[in-house]
């Protein structure tokens, strides 16, 4: 079985919220780019079964977007609304209605030194009482590290596929 990649990934507790961050190896608006493309979302996010954008703003991008799930032995359904700051390459978002007691978080996109972009990425997430865990072990005990090590893995692919 192939080894997963080694990503440099960092994580910290910042007043009760996990803050990831994970170095890229694409360009800061590229990476932006294919993280605000909510039609991707489950190409890339494991536990994503299905997207579909309910609204869009003036510029195509989603800013409603209902999902669906993989918990162990069940679906969830949820919504998220999505706010974005082009001029600092940031996405946040937070659940709207449905499915989830809390899912809120953000996405930055800042220039590395050297090459590609550094990702920070802020989460703070709670299903519903009495609903099963997350499909995966990962995302049960480590969500945010585990949402960047997919997002890694997929920008890796898209960099591959340019090379």
């Amino acid at each position: 079985m192939e080894q997963p990649p080694e990503f440099e990934i960092e994580t910290v507790e910042r007043e009760g919220e996990l803050v990831v961050t994970a170095r890229l190896s694409l360009a800061p608006d590229e990476c932006y780019r294919l993280f605000c493309d909510a039609d991707l979302i489950p190409d890339w996010l494991w536990v994503v079964d299905t997207a579909v954008v309910q609204r869009r703003d003036e510029r195509n991008r989603a800013v409603q977007v209902d999902f669906i799930g993989s918990l162990q032995r069940a679906s969830i359904g949820y919504t998220l609304s999505y706010d974005y700051d082009d001029a600092q390459r940031e996405v946040r978002w937070h659940n709207v209605g449905r499915g989830v007691k809390q899912l809120v978080g953000s996405a930055r996109f800042l220039p590395h030194p050297r090459s590609g972009c550094l990702l920070e990425y802020h989460l703070s997430s709670q299903l519903m009482a009495g609903l099963p865990p997350w499909a995966d072990q990962l995302y049960r005990d480590r969500p945010a590290e585990a949402v960047v090590l997919d997002f890694c893995e997929f920008v890796e692919r898209q960099s591959d596929r340019r090379a």
